[in-house]
């Protein structure tokens, strides 16, 4: 008995699990959404910004925070520069994060985080903060922009 009532509870959670992420994938931003972007760690912010408008999001990048419906606020860290790390494949030089903050509903709405290592190359094929934000925001895209 006490095995059928494990059982039941784990069939339970993953159900709610799979629709919580459902729930999660459906959400989207309305086109002509105003978003204020937070300067970021690494000058990040202006590469964000950057892809934003050269992938054509339909948004609206707003320049006071007062005037956004959306904030977007994040980080980026730079790996060190160790030798080893390029020749044995180590990890990526450069990391990123970024949130997705919705005002009127002071919640979380979206996350995202990219490295700028390709996985084909290793340590041949580099990128920097650019390729950082160039992920980060293809994630974006297809996350809550895209019609499936």
């Amino acid at each position: 008995m006490r095995i059928a009532a494990r059982v039941t509870v784990v069939l339970s959670l993953a159900i709610l699990l799979v629709g919580g992420m459902k729930l999660h994938a459906q959400v989207k931003i309305p086109p002509g959404a105003k978003v204020y972007i937070y300067m970021m760690e690494n000058g990040l912010d202006g590469f964000v910004a950057t892809e934003i408008i050269k992938q054509k999001l339909p948004v609206t990048i707003v320049t006071e925070e007062g005037a956004a419906e959306f904030i977007l606020t994040g980080g980026a860290i730079k790996a060190d520069d160790k030798w080893f790390n390029s020749i044995f494949g180590g990890k990526d030089k450069n990391e990123g994060n970024v949130k997705l903050l919705s005002v009127k509903e002071k919640a979380l709405v979206w996350a995202g985080e990219a490295g700028d290592r390709s996985l084909w190359f290793g340590s041949l094929k580099r990128g920097g903060e650019r390729k950082v934000a160039d992920r980060i925001v293809s994630q974006m895209k297809k996350d809550l922009f895209s019609s499936k």
